[in-house]
């Protein structure tokens, strides 16, 4: 079987383009070999290749550079998406695309402590109304409207922040992840702050990784795809460290405004697919990399 993986030189697609080369026929095209925002061209990759898969991973993910250049951004997030869709409809090529849980990212204070607690705790399901404040984030949502219109068996996957073992090369480019953070804090001893209003859930790439086989097979909609949580990211790092006896290296800081980017992967799970709570997932991986 033939896939396509675009964004094979990003953090997950590369991932994906590592783990199912040994399984299947894959091609991790450069942007020079497929270029997004050229509809013919994407048309034309896709006739020649004829994957019965496409995992579309290709997108400007940095939120800061989304806000800064909101044209150029949509050109890659939306009208990307958008011939990568009608390729795959064409050529009867499952969609699988990596849509975000930026989503989720509502201005929203509620006035009240219950009131804000409730907020909090609540985790975001698919079906919930979305209005999300971050470009990046409103980016997705238009993506995921027209994949549903042109090319109606695709899969959206909304994806929490992920967190995996560096490559030498993500090393030498000063990437970080929560994972990596917190290793990095036992292993050192240097203490991390993270603010006890940021609720998110956080997940383990690799599993992303190898239940994606799982989710190319799914009815076709939209899955929050990752972890659950229910706690800030504070109690989360202090839950995780006090697995190995060090909690006190993590501070509680930052500003008091609340978000909630937390999924339930209830709809997931009735599918077969289960990823570990948050921080199980975290303690899992620190004593992996550790021992």
């Amino acid at each position: 079987m033939r896939l396509l993986v675009t964004g094979a030189g990003g953090f997950l697609g590369s991932r994906l383009l590592a783990y199912y080369r040994q399984r299947y026929e894959v091609w991790g095209p450069s942007h020079r070999e497929l270029e997004l925002t050229d509809g013919e061209g994407v048309l034309r990759a896709l006739e020649a290749w004829r994957p019965k898969v496409v995992l579309h991973c290709g997108a400007i993910s940095d939120v800061a550079a989304c806000s800064a250049d909101p044209a150029g951004s949509y050109r890659i997030n939306v009208d990307g998406a958008y011939h990568v869709a009608k390729a795959c409809a064409r050529v009867g090529a499952r969609l699988v695309f990596c849509s975000s849980d930026q989503v989720y990212f509502r201005r929203e204070e509620p006035a009240s402590a219950n009131d804000r607690e409730a907020f909090a705790l609540r985790q975001n399901r698919e079906s919930d109304p979305v209005c999300p404040v971050p470009v990046y984030g409103k980016q997705k949502l238009a993506a995921e409207e027209l994949l549903r219109e042109v090319c109606p068996d695709s899969v959206s996957l909304r994806l929490s922040w992920m967190y995996d073992a560096l490559t030498e090369s993500e090393k030498n480019r000063g990437r970080r992840n929560l994972g990596t953070m917190l290793l990095d804090a036992l292993e050192t001893g240097e203490g991390l702050t993270f603010s006890d209003t940021d609720y998110r859930s956080v997940t383990d790439a690799s599993r992303v990784v190898r239940w994606m086989e799982t989710a190319w097979q799914l009815p076709a909609g939209v899955y929050n795809f990752g972890s659950g949580s229910r706690q800030s990211m504070y109690r989360t790092a202090r839950q995780v460290l006090a697995a190995f006896g060090r909690e006190e290296l993590v501070r509680k800081g930052g500003d008091n405004s609340l978000r909630n980017l937390t999924m339930d992967a209830g709809k997931l799970e009735k599918n077969g697919i289960c990823f570990p709570e948050t921080a199980e997932g975290l303690i899992d991986f620190l004593r992996e990399q550790s021992g």
